[in-house]
Parts: C-alpha cells; sequence; structure tokens
C-alpha cells in the first residue's frame, strides 16, 4: 500500500515537474525566491534548471507507473501458478460429435 501511495506522489511530482510547465512555474518559482541565493542560481542557470526538470520528470513518471501498476507478490503466488491458470472446459461440456449429413460443407 504504502508503493502504490509512493507510486500516485511520484507521478504527481512528474506532472508539476514537466518541462512543458516550466514555462509558467519557472518564472513564478524565481520570483517567489527573488533574493536568495537559490532564486539568483536558478535564474542564472535556467538551462541546467530545464535539463535536470526534464531527466526528474521521465525517471518519476516511469518510477510512478511502475509502483502504481506493481501486484504483490502473494496475489500472484496464492494460486500456485505463475502466470495464467490452464484452460479448462467446464464439466458437462464435452463436445459431442455430429457426423455431417452428406453433400454439405462448412
Amino acid at each position: 500500500m504504502k508503493q502504490k501511495i509512493l507510486g500516485y506522489v511520484l507521478a504527481a511530482t512528474a506532472i508539476v515537474a514537466c518541462p512543458c510547465h516550466l514555462v509558467i512555474t519557472l518564472p513564478i518559482v524565481i520570483g517567489l525566491l527573488g533574493g536568495t541565493a537559490l532564486g539568483t542560481v536558478l535564474a542564472t542557470h535556467t538551462g541546467l534548471v530545464v535539463a535536470g526538470a526534464s531527466a526528474y520528470f521521465v525517471a518519476a513518471l516511469a518510477a510512478g507507473f511502475y509502483l502504481i501498476s506493481r501486484r504483490k507478490r502473494s496475489e500472484k503466488s496464492d494460486k500456485g501458478e505463475a502466470c495464467c491458470p490452464p484452460l479448462r472446459e467446464p464439466a458437462g461440456s464435452e463436445r459431442r460429435h455430429r457426423p455431417r449429413k452428406e453433400g454439405t460443407r462448412r
């Protein structure tokens, strides 16, 4: 359960850090941090900020989707089967052979 919550948090922060949103969010962050050392660094190295945000976006989105879609090991191993249950026909559904009428094609 904690891993699924972490997956949602990673996916949400990845959406916030998306490079297409930086056109709006980066000036806001620089404005809020104006006059501080961090604001100065962000303002002077915007290319580095965009590269870092892009890398975080890809990594966090991939990790978030992995954690969200991952199943627990106990769910798979409870049935004792690795992937899918074997296909079995229900009881009483045996196919009976019916002879073809002469002269008819299927």
